[in-house]
């Protein structure tokens, strides 16, 4: 299969995309003769009144989330920053992980799309849309990913950067980001976008229709987007050689050219084979940015059957695909002898063995592995709302969920490598040196890919009853109860390495959840400093049928001493389930011998200098706990009455996070001292201690019939181990002024850490997190003006310098990068309509207009912290409506 979609099947669309832009702009220009320019044709109208809305953090009609702060990017807010899709609008979000970073439709090329807040990590904060759960494309984890919803779809996204779990349920720990879609459309509406960087472009093109009739509504919206890549090799401030500043020379050994070692002493450069060592860039060809096309399609209808009942449905589809060029894996060791007819002893050595290092492009043919990810989603809900009796009402519906993700992954044989490698013709043999290599060899040692299919089903059944349970002095006290089935299943087909992995997985899950609002003092009893005080209780349980129940609760206060100026707090516990993969994936048995016992992180240091044959263990752990939090936040929100133009926020958090799953792998001496990881080291194991652990376990590089004596089992599977205890501010100032001239705005918002402490284990030394690389700061300020039909907007995003840890020739030392700010402008112009094009704007935005070098760090990259590798961006958009 092709693995150059974007370079070679784009064209036409590129080319057919600017021009549509080129004559779409050339009549918007024309038209500027005709006059003034009028409103948007395409207008949204309310779904419903004020006490219609469910705003997130809540389940009752018309109530804001009591006790917590609401973070909202709405409709207006990402047409002036200019975002033409999902994870383009959550980088402008300073709480979010994914702040200031390249764009990118997965972490890691695995299909997620899940930035945690607050630098927590991903599976804490749950995407919905439109209040509903969504589905994961990962091949590893079954936590939710973000919908990837057409940009013209977006009404707004909001988010309670607070514990969530007593009113959605799991993986609410950090907060929930909520995805609320337009709902009441008239007409037609485009837009197309072309941007470009240094060895990047990007296109972006979508539409929306929408019909509103009286007693109901329909609205279609269609997107496509598509980038290039961007290598290691394409940004040169990257480095791997830190010796000028105190480091250590991290580049690879293991290089195109390769080395050869004797064990003499020794180490012979290729070709000429003389002393000396080659060096490379091990990451100079992978993708720092892959390639991606992206098609997304959002559907949404509504009807009122009669004045009480009303059916409406969600529908969102979206097709991803990523080509991510990868690392081709290092040879090193290998043993080539006089009896291959390609080894070449070192002049004058007179060997007639020697070991090989070597990165095997001239087998490749390339420089890198060309790995391919396509991720297909869907999400669909529907569902009937009921009014009964007394304002209340009654909401049934259903989800049906589905995912989709094709894993292609190319790998090496080792074992036809090591076979090639003892061979003794032309034929049969490897040359490591140069392309003598014959085809058929080649062919045998390219054989090795993990190609995987996962398909990932969410069943949802639910039904809510909320409305005014009695009227108090201050208001109505409201309620909402409800009830939920949700049925998750996992399963997975494909090889990895020859070794094939079927995997069946499925669990159920019963919830009830209850949420009661008191209005302790309101405008009826009001008094001085006492203008209103709300009370929200809400709490959940949840039965899982695969570990057990866990129950949640919240309570939120809002105090309001004068008009606009709010006190909140709130206290609430959360969890997280354990992932399906997280309990039930397969488990990988590994075999170490006691010679690379080092090269597998499993050196006992108990054992010193005689090492023992170990068994590793990895995967999924049917033991597995929920994760569990605790979680509490205060804040202000001021809207004072003499200065209506100005408004602030500010809200302190703190959250101790309890039970992380992790795996003990990777811990070295750690692993083998801690009490906490004691039963997961089997020193000198009976047979039947052998037989339990590997029984049902997959063997990866060797069978059990030929294992010799084993002295260590060491147990990595996932196990509950880890705490986390973070607390910090989030901030958010904001001021609008309307005058004759036009309207001035302005803002900056924030979060702050104060602290972030982590534990490998309730029993291991507690680590500063903000000495390993996670930023105290992140903060974004905007400034722009509107006067007539120009907007001119300015945004500045910042990161603090990380601090981490780094290599250097007697240990380690801590290394403090400096802070990261990049400056992102957007100029637009609406012209004047058209008879068949109203509302019609063009822009021009440039992303990191001072192209900022990324801070110096002396490890990894050569860089501290995370950063946007596109670097400056500029394009041009065209929007209009029909």
């Amino acid at each position: 299969m092709s693995t150059r979609f974007i370079l070679t099947g784009s064209r036409a669309r590129m080319l057919c995309g600017s021009a549509i832009f080129a004559v779409m702009l050339g009549a918007a220009t024309a038209a500027q003769a005709q006059g003034a320019g009028a409103n948007d044709a395409v207008e949204d109208s309310a779904a419903g009144s004020d006490s219609e809305i469910i705003v997130t953090g809540s389940s009752i009609r018309g109530i804001p989330p009591t006790g917590s702060g609401l973070i909202s990017v709405s409709r207006d807010d990402a047409k002036l920053i200019g975002a033409a899709s999902t994870p383009e609008l959550l980088a402008t979000v300073p709480q979010l992980n994914s702040f200031n970073t390249a764009p990118r439709t997965s972490n890691g090329g695995l299909g997620s799309f899940a930035p945690g807040l607050r630098g927590l990590p991903p599976a804490a904060t749950l995407p919905l849309m439109n209040g509903h759960r969504l589905i994961s494309g990962s091949t590893q984890q079954t936590n939710p990913d973000y919908p990837f919803l057409p940009e013209l779809a977006i009404e707004r996204v909001e988010i309670v950067a607070d514990g969530a779990s007593a009113i959605y349920g799991s993986d609410a720990v950090a907060g929930v980001v909520n995805f609320i879609t337009r709902k009441r459309v008239s007409g037609f509406e485009a837009n197309v976008r072309y941007g470009f960087a240094d060895d990047y472009h990007a296109f972006n093109a979508g539409a929306i229709f929408g019909h509103a009739w009286d007693s109901g509504s329909f609205v279609a919206a269609y997107q496509y987007s598509e980038n290039s890549n961007i290598t290691g090799a394409d940004r040169r401030y990257r480095s791997l050689d830190f010796r000028a500043a105190g480091g250590i020379d991290t580049r690879s050994t293991v290089c195109p050219d390769a080395n050869v070692n004797l064990f003499t002493g020794t180490i012979y450069a290729a070709p000429s084979l003389t002393p000396g060592i080659n060096t490379c860039d091990p990451r100079g060809p992978v993708d720092l940015v892959p390639q991606n096309r992206t098609h997304s399609l959002f559907v949404s209808a509504r009807q009122e059957l009669s004045s009480a009942v009303t059916v409406w449905a969600d529908l969102l589809y979206s097709d991803r695909k990523d080509i991510v060029q990868a690392a081709l894996p290092g040879q090193t060791f290998v043993l080539l002898t006089a009896a291959n007819p390609f080894f070449r002893p070192p002049p004058g050595t007179g060997t007639t063995y020697e070991y090989v290092d070597f990165r095997p492009d001239n087998l490749v043919g390339d420089d890198h592995f060309d790995q391919s990810y396509r991720v297909r989603t869907g999400n669909a809900t529907a569902g009937l709302d009921v009014k009964l009796a007394g304002d209340f009402k009654a909401s049934v519906y259903g989800t049906f969920n589905w995912s989709r993700n094709d894993t292609f992954q190319p790998g090496i044989n080792t074992t036809a490598l090591a076979t090639a490698a003892a061979g003794t013709t032309a034929a049969t043999a490897l040359d490591p040196f140069r392309t003598g290599t014959s085809s058929a060899v080649v062919a045998a040692i390219l054989d090795n890919p993990t190609d995987f299919t996962n398909h990932q089903r969410t069943r949802i059944g639910a039904v809510k009853v909320d409305g005014p349970l009695a009227d108090l002095p201050g208001g109505a006290i409201k309620v909402a109860l409800g009830a939920e089935y949700r049925r998750e299943t996992y399963d997975q087909r494909g090889s990895s390495g020859g070794v094939g992995f079927p995997e069946d997985l499925k669990r159920s899950v019963q919830s009830l959840y209850g949420e009661l609002f008191v209005p302790i003092v309101g405008e009826g009893n009001a008094s001085p400093m006492m203008r209103s005080l709300t009370l929200s209780l809400s709490g959940r349980y949840d039965h899982y049928s695969d570990f057990g129940s866990t129950t949640n609760p919240k309570v939120g206060l809002t105090w309001e001493p004068v008009e606009g100026l709010n006190f909140r707090g709130s206290y609430g516990r959360s969890f997280r389930a354990p992932g399906l993969r997280d309990l039930g994936s397969t488990v990988g048995s590994y075999y170490a011998a006691a010679a690379l016992v080092d090269a597998f992180g499993a050196r006992d240091p108990s054992r010193g200098a005689t090492q023992v044959n170990t068994i590793l263990l990895y995967g999924g752990n049917q033991a597995l706990k929920p994760e569990k939090a605790r979680t509490f936040s205060f804040g202000v929100d001021l809207r004072p009455r003499l200065a209506p133009d100005f408004s602030a926020s500010a809200t302190f958090y703190d959250i101790k996070y309890d039970d992380v799953i992790g795996t003990p792998s990777g811990l070295g001496a750690i692993l083998f001292s801690d009490p906490t990881f004691a039963s997961r080291v089997i020193r000198n194991p009976t047979a039947g201690q052998l037989t339990d652990a590997i029984t049902d376990t997959v063997p990866f590089f060797y069978t059990f019939a030929a294992i010799p004596t084993i002295g260590n089992i060491l147990d990595l599977r996932q196990g509950n181990f880890g705490i986390r205890k973070t607390n910090g501010i989030d901030f958010d100032l904001r001021y609008r002024h309307t005058a004759g001239f036009g309207t001035l705005f302005g803002g900056i918002a924030g979060n702050y850490i104060l602290k972030y402490r982590n534990q490998l284990s309730p029993t291991s030394a507690v680590s500063n997190s903000l000495e390993a690389g996670i930023p105290r700061t992140t903060l974004r300020t905007t400034l722009g003006i509107a006067a007539g039909p120009v907007t001119l907007a300015n945004f500045v995003n910042h990161r603090s310098g990380v601090t981490a840890a780094y290599a250097t020739p007697t240990g380690s030392s801590l290394y403090k990068a400096k802070g990261y700010t990049t400056v992102d402008l957007r100029l637009s112009l609406k012209l004047p309509d058209l008879p068949f094009a109203k509302g019609t704007e063009v822009a021009l935005q440039i992303n990191d207009l001072f192209d900022k070098t990324p801070p110096f760090f002396p490890g990894t990259d050569g860089i501290g912290g995370a950063y946007n590798a596109i670097g400056r961006y500029a394009a041009m958009s065209l929007r209009t409506s029909f």
